[in-house]
């Protein structure tokens, strides 16, 4: 008996590592099928229901992704991360009621990615924390949270907040603050880059992650989606006057591979002579024949924002340049991998609801950047033929 259970602990631990590695490198059908047989030897194993209900989601097998995450509730499994993901199902599938409330309320900070939340929870503390009390002439302060991306796309909802609230104050991080201060959008948000800025008479504070939940928006009722950064010229980045220029960004932090396309095939989407490419990574150190880098003079986002102004078009992966661009209203590329962020939505949509400048390709299986590269440059083909 004993010799048994060595052998099937041992056989559940090597299938934990291999669905886990196959899991990473995007293989979603194998790993699955590791997943299933954990459980087939492990019937009370709740966490492999939750890697599963992870494995189908990135598979776009919601239903039953969905039917794991409760199982692995069922048995006990960590309650805040299961619900972190079970409300990442709701917003993938367009529900923002229940997606946003158990990312915001059930997640048990699992939501707050990264350190700004901490802080600024911390040293807010003597403020009340807006939970939807009635804001009429209420003063909120609304703090940035999360990636530079995730503040470009939600700060859409501060001038919604302001209409139905007093003051809204927006302490915001310094790399952002002078773009969010310069745009007319955000005329009535007083936009801080630092808490030691003189701040008085503030009723609330919230987090900006948790302002759609709280004003109960939804999927049918994105506003701006027009654009709400102004177009600017202040700096000459030596684009073409006969060409179309395109501002080009394929790599995303380390932390995600998935969001990064290899060196090659970018070359391969600059292969068009009739095209001025311009190179837009800051710091990149990659030189790619006939593409123009400008990624080391860009020293902030008021200059991504200068040049992608001078551009005709932009091609990107899931990166902040991609917000920068349909905030600006520039028509965007995006390109994107096969179990993408929730806030791209489903496989059916070829366009962002976000913003009506940008319209994606996706990947049709996992890995494949060259389909969605060849989409783009079918695209090219008929933009310099008009």
């Amino acid at each position: 008996m004993n010799n048994m259970l060595n052998e099937q602990t041992s056989e559940l631990e090597f299938l934990e590592h291999l669905a886990f590695s196959l899991f990473q490198s995007e293989q979603f059908f194998d790993s699955a099928i590791c997943y299933e047989r954990i459980i087939e030897l492990d019937p009370s194993h709740a966490k492999a229901y939750y890697n599963l209900g992870v494995v189908l989601h990135d598979m776009g097998q919601f239903d039953y992704s969905l039917l794991h995450y409760e199982k692995a509730k069922e048995l006990g499994y960590d309650c805040s991360r299961v619900n972190l993901n079970i409300g990442m199902h709701f917003l993938k599938l367009r529900d923002f009621k229940n997606g946003f409330e158990c990312v915001d309320l059930q997640s048990g900070g699992a939501w707050r990615l990264g350190q700004n939340f901490d802080v600024n929870k911390d040293r807010l503390s003597d403020i009340e924390l807006w939970e939807g009390q009635n804001p009429q002439g209420k003063n909120i302060l609304v703090y940035s949270e999360q990636g530079f991306g995730d503040n470009i796309q939600f700060s859409r909802y501060l001038p919604e907040l302001s209409r139905l609230s007093g003051d809204v104050t927006f302490l915001c991080y310094d790399a952002l603050a002078p773009v969010i201060r310069n745009n007319h959008a955000f005329d009535d948000i007083d936009v801080l880059d630092s808490i030691n800025e003189y701040v008085i008479d503030l009723d609330y504070r919230v987090p900006l992650m948790s302002v759609p939940r709280l004003i109960e928006t939804t999927f049918d009722d994105i506003p701006l989606a027009e654009g709400y950064f102004a177009k600017t010229s202040n700096k000459d980045w030596g684009l073409s006057s006969d060409r179309m220029n395109v501002a080009i960004a394929w790599e995303a932090t380390k932390k995600d591979s998935r969001r990064s396309i290899s060196l090659d095939l970018i070359k391969n989407l600059c292969d068009n002579p009739k095209i001025n490419f311009i190179n837009i990574q800051k710091d990149s150190e990659h030189d790619i024949d006939g593409v123009v880098r400008v990624g080391d003079r860009i020293q902030d986002f008021t200059d991504t924002v200068d040049i992608l102004s001078q551009c005709d078009l932009l091609v990107s992966t899931d990166t902040a340049m991609t917000h920068v661009g349909g905030a600006l209203g520039v028509p965007t590329h995006l390109l994107l991998h096969y179990s993408a962020d929730w806030r791209w939505f489903t496989h059916d949509m070829n366009h962002s609801p976000w913003y009506e400048s940008v319209s994606i390709s996706r990947q049709k299986t996992p890995q494949d950047w060259i389909s969605p590269i060849n989409e783009v440059k079918k695209r090219f083909g008929v933009l310099i033929n008009q």
